[in-house]
């Protein structure tokens, strides 16, 4: 069967924005078929090499779980002590919250690395997961 429907992989921009500033309960927005409007400032993130960002679905009960996670390299550090939130935006113009106002907030692991000469990358390395009913959340920037 030939589509004409392409679905490109690949990330174009992250942000970091404060999730004091998000609307209440966007998790029950997103399963509504909501997109979330995102109504602060979006904080570019540089990154290099090639970030990823996924979403697992898994039965929980009576309801299910999503979890999220985002992986990057950038050459400098988040802030410390914000309710940090993400924004991703894939290379289709599809852009996805990753956080919330309520708990559970998204939790922060951040590595430094100093890489090789042979060609590994030096700066922070950031992993971010977020567990909630629904994790990435549509949304318009």
């Amino acid at each position: 069967m030939k589509t004409s429907t392409q679905i490109l992989p690949g990330i174009k921009t992250i942000g970091w924005i404060d999730c004091r500033h998000l609307p209440r309960r966007v998790d029950l927005s997103a399963i509504c078929g909501m997109a979330v409007p995102i109504l602060t400032d979006i904080h570019p993130i540089p990154f290099f090499d090639e970030p990823t960002c996924e979403c697992k679905t898994k039965k929980d009960g009576a309801g299910y779980e999503d979890t999220a996670t985002l992986k990057f390299h950038t050459c400098g550090r988040l802030p410390f002590g914000a309710c940090l939130g993400f924004v991703v935006t894939d290379v289709n113009g599809n852009s996805f919250l990753i956080g919330s106002l309520e708990a559970p907030r998204p939790t922060v692991e951040c590595e430094l690395r100093t890489g090789v000469p042979s060609g590994d990358p030096a700066g922070y390395a950031y992993e971010i997961k977020h567990v909630s009913i629904k994790s990435m959340v549509p949304c318009i920037i």
